[in-house]
């Protein structure tokens, strides 16, 4: 008798759905993701204006955040290139997401091979280096929104890759013939930022301080939390429809997000493309049984549950949602 391994580690896909209607969701276009960055990137370029005709400060900081957000954002543009699928064109992914990574200072490579080790082994206890584990308290939590420790692990990053140095775990999905690649991208992106920050100081110019650095830090919150809806309180199977969540925002938001609410979508088949995510959702759907909720709801119940798990001092990770 055949095993069937679609629900175990490693992930190989699913055959949930039929080849036949399956393959029309599977093709990709350039102009879609084209159309969709020029936007996203007008939309900084717009906020970006209106940060320098704020006059008051208050106005100014909340323009800033907002600009930060939409900058911050662009990592699910990175994302798509990652799985190569944001354009058609195989050059123009590589382009792209060289480029964003630098905007938000990720390696784009050591992104790709970490992304991949979490598709393969999404919620693994062990093995998904993507993993967010459940808040152990309040300030667990709080940590996971300000995005203190990402902070720490990407200017740990950079700096170690840039070194020439890999930690043991990054081993275990980084193949050995794209070490020396992720190095030298490392190295130029730090060139690229001690060049900016030369600039900066001999010109006496805050152009990249006041429209890139400080809104990007506070813009990444508000990624953090969409990010943290996706697998958090989730099962920690091999099963995408218990591991993952598809969550409904604004329209807004899916935009800004390249449609990666559609979670359980793109885990279950991730070379479906982001443009084609809404309609595939509509096939996918009566195949679960997931509740369909709301940014908000979903952090709602997870600080409810952080609540009694303190007062039953009993940790309890699942959430109903």
């Amino acid at each position: 008798m055949e095993i069937n391994t679609e629900y175990q580690w490693p992930y190989h896909g699913s055959k949930l759905i039929s080849k036949d209607k399956l393959r029309p969701f599977l093709k990709r276009n350039n102009i879609s993701g084209i159309i969709h960055l020029c936007i996203h990137l007008g939309l900084i370029l717009f906020s970006g204006i209106l940060i320098h005709f704020s006059a008051n400060i208050f106005l100014k900081i909340l323009v800033m955040t907002a600009h930060g957000s939409f900058i911050a954002f662009l990592y699910a543009g990175l994302h798509e290139c990652i799985h190569k699928s944001a354009f058609k064109n195989k050059r123009l992914n590589e382009i792209v997401g060289y480029f964003i990574g630098f905007v938000l200072l990720r390696s784009f490579l050591n992104g790709r091979y970490r992304h991949m080790a979490h598709h393969t082994f999404t919620q693994h206890p062990e093995k998904d280096p993507d993993k967010v584990d459940f808040p152990s308290g309040y300030i667990d939590y709080l940590k996971h929104v300000t995005s203190f420790t990402l902070w720490i692990r990407i200017i740990e990053n950079l700096f170690r890759h840039s070194l020439g140095k890999t930690s043991e775990s990054e081993k275990n999905y980084i193949p050995e013939s794209e070490i020396k690649s992720l190095i030298f991208e490392s190295r130029m992106m730090s060139i690229g930022y001690i060049l900016i920050i030369f600039l900066s100081i001999y010109f006496s110019s805050t152009f990249f301080l006041i429209y890139w650095f400080i809104p990007r830090i506070l813009g990444e919150p508000f990624l953090r939390l969409v990010r943290m809806v996706e697998h958090t309180g989730k099962d920690e199977t091999a099963d995408m429809i218990h591991n993952t969540r598809t969550s409904f925002p604004s329209a807004f938001l899916k935009f800004l997000y390249w449609n990666m609410p559609y979670h359980i979508e793109h885990h279950l088949y991730a070379s479906v493309p982001f443009h084609k995510l809404p309609k595939f959702h509509n096939l996918i759907k009566p195949h679960t049984d997931e509740v369909e909720s709301s940014i908000l709801s979903v952090h709602i119940e997870i600080l409810k549950q952080i609540w009694k798990n303190k007062k039953n001092k009993k940790k309890e990770n699942l959430l109903s949602i």
